[in-house]
């Protein structure tokens, strides 16, 4: 009996061993030790702009795989939620993250949806990121835009105009807030430099179908350039049309032709695009996932790239803190879009660039 006892203490004693060797020497536990920074990104992951999503996980994954290697003081863990592409489901996305699920961050895409978030967020004081253009989305303390100088861009658009010989232009743009914003600074460029002429302005709704009627108008208005501010699947079938028409007037646009699915629709024609990946994020992105187009992955890094800077710097969970030191350190960051400014309104801009299709291919000029 006695020696049945002590061979079961050993057999006890050897299994504890076993265990604490096992936690110990297992990353995943170790991980599990540190506070917890949950990040929730309400991105389309399926239907149109499910590519977006799809890459913006792949980044999310890539991001962490090398910052994990520097033994960061957070463990951060990342919760993806579905928009499907709709206006309507980003609100209660947003509260369930932050409700249920006890989010740090929440982070979106496209303005018309971050400023649907941003006062939720603010409301909250839940960390809000947005690859966005309307700078309401950034409105507030907790709330971040990641952006490539709305109004840089809008006077990108605007020189390059004058230097093809454009002096008078149709613009037509969707009724989303991003677009309008864009649209707005542009006509603000316009009426101070007096170097264009804007004739029709055309104002379309995101489901629109039937571009005809509109299109008709344009040809027979025969302006110098369209400006062409329609996102995905609008922008497809509007070129479509404008093509089986048999329009030959130029268009260009605001990161427009980067949503373009059938970009041969567009071949030939130059727009004003986002801040660009860098070369080195570009090759490290092709090696990890064989993609050769970014889809704004980059934006995805640079948000990421934000947020470990403000809790690993503010050595907090203090979501006021990690704001501030992101706001006081953060300007000048070299990232996946190259040195980034960041303004006190809590905008972080890039350089936007002048881009072309060709061979059905977005190439940088």
């Amino acid at each position: 009996m006695k020696k049945l006892f002590i061979l079961t203490l050993f057999i006890i004693a050897a299994g504890i061993a076993v265990v604490i060797k096992n936690s110990i020497s297992d990353p995943k536990t170790s991980a599990s030790s540190k506070p917890v920074v949950k990040i929730g990104i309400i991105y389309p992951m399926s239907g149109d702009g499910a590519i977006f999503g799809e890459t913006a996980r792949e980044v999310a994954d890539m991001f962490f795989e090398e910052f994990n290697k520097k033994n960061p003081l957070f463990d951060y863990q990342i919760i993806f939620e579905d928009n499907q592409m709709k206006l309507d489901k980003n609100a209660s996305l947003a509260n369930k993250l932050i409700q249920v699920d006890k989010v740090d961050v929440l982070v979106t895409c496209l303005s018309n949806f971050g400023a649907v978030v941003s006062p939720i967020a603010e409301r909250n004081k839940t960390l809000h990121f947005s690859v966005a253009t309307d700078p309401i989305v950034a409105e507030g303390f907790y709330n971040f835009m990641a952006s490539s100088n709305v109004e840089g861009e809008a006077g990108l658009l605007y020189d390059t105009l004058i230097s093809n010989g454009a002096r008078n232009v149709d613009i037509v743009v969707v009724n989303a807030t991003g677009p309008m914003s864009m649209i707005k600074y542009f006509e603000d460029k316009v009426t101070k430099d007096k170097g264009l002429l804007i004739g029709n302005k055309y104002s379309v709704n995101a489901d629109e179908k039937d571009f005809r009627t509109l299109i008709s108008k344009i040809k027979n208005n025969n302006p110098d350039y369209v400006i062409v501010m329609l996102a995905f699947p609008t922008i497809d079938v509007f070129l479509k049309q404008y093509k089986d028409a048999g329009v030959n007037i130029p268009f260009t646009g605001i990161e427009t032709f980067t949503y373009l699915e059938n970009k041969a629709l567009a071949e030939g024609q130059w727009y004003v695009d986002a801040a660009p990946a860098t070369s080195e994020f570009e090759a490290a992105l092709e090696a990890k996932t064989g993609k050769t187009a970014t889809n704004y992955g980059e934006y995805m890094n640079l948000i990421l790239q934000m947020i470990t800077l403000g809790f690993e710097g503010a050595q907090s969970k203090d979501k006021a803190l990690v704001g501030e030191y992101i706001l006081q350190n953060s300007n000048g960051s070299d990232t996946a879009i190259g040195i980034v400014s960041t303004k006190p309104e809590g905008i972080i801009d890039g350089q936007p660039v002048i881009r072309k299709i060709i061979n059905a291919q977005t190439m940088k000029e």
